[in-house]
């Protein structure tokens, strides 16, 4: 069964920025006097703990042959795949985000013509499972089958909608509250927003890391494998105009 998203059990964090206010002073008498109005900005976040991960692992070989090169690659590969397919960890998919296979050239020696020394054979995969604390069992997984390169790994957020609309009203209710002092403080009333701008940003995934194969080799003698995904903050910022009365 697939975790559950996981967010701060306590209150979000609210920040408010510093109000931004203009009056627009009444006109002198005799003239059409104009509506007092008050600029206000604030700005509120979440911070969501992310409850999807993306790991790439890669398989390289070299062989004097193209051939040989290639169903090396493919052996090492399968088995790494059947590794992970093996864990048993729900809803986790895999798939193939690259494959190559290039000739390695020898040194040059005066003006002899350039010659291919072998093949490398590379192929990555890439795997998404939606259960974070599982990630350090796949990476043990993947090198202990055969992978020596874990290409990149990032966490993200699946839902990001529920926490953009917690952020945005965390910055409206900043905003307001700036408004409402700074309204009592002249001695006036806040009355009904004129103009409301603004909006939530979508968390970006979180860092990712890339590791060759001596990272890998140190990463797999280092059972099981630590991974903190950490949080990722999710902000909203709004401008509002409110009226002003007597």
């Amino acid at each position: 069964m697939p975790t559950s998203p996981r967010t701060l059990p306590a209150a979000f964090a609210l920040v408010p920025a510093l109000a931004l206010a203009s009056l627009l002073v009444a006109s002198p008498p005799g003239l059409l006097a104009q509506e007092t109005t008050m600029n206000v900005t604030g700005s509120g976040y979440v911070e969501v703990a992310p409850d999807r991960a993306r790991l790439s692992f890669a398989v390289e070989t070299e062989h004097e042959g193209a051939r040989e090169a290639g169903e090396a690659n493919a052996r090492l590969m399968d088995r790494v795949i059947t590794a992970l397919r093996g864990t048993g960890i729900p809803d986790l998919r895999i798939e193939t985000s690259g494959y190559s296979l290039a000739p390695r050239y020898a040194p040059r020696s005066g003006n002899e013509p350039q010659r291919i020394a072998g093949y490398t054979a590379r192929n990555a995969v890439q795997v998404i499972v939606d259960d974070v604390d599982a990630v350090g069992r796949l990476v043990d997984t993947a090198l202990e089958a055969g992978a020596n390169r874990v290409a990149g790994m990032s966490f993200e957020i699946r839902d990001t909608e529920p926490h953009r609309q917690e952020a945005l009203r965390l910055a409206i209710a900043a905003a307001r509250g700036e408004a409402s002092a700074m309204a009592e403080a002249l001695g006036m009333r806040l009355g009904a927003p004129i103009t409301v701008q603004g909006g939530a940003s979508f968390p970006q995934p979180g860092p990712s890391f890339r590791a060759d194969m001596g990272m890998a080799m140190a990463a797999m003698e280092a059972v099981p494998t630590p991974v903190e995904a950490g949080l990722q903050r999710v902000s909203a910022n709004v401008s509002i105009q409110y009226r002003l009365h007597p």
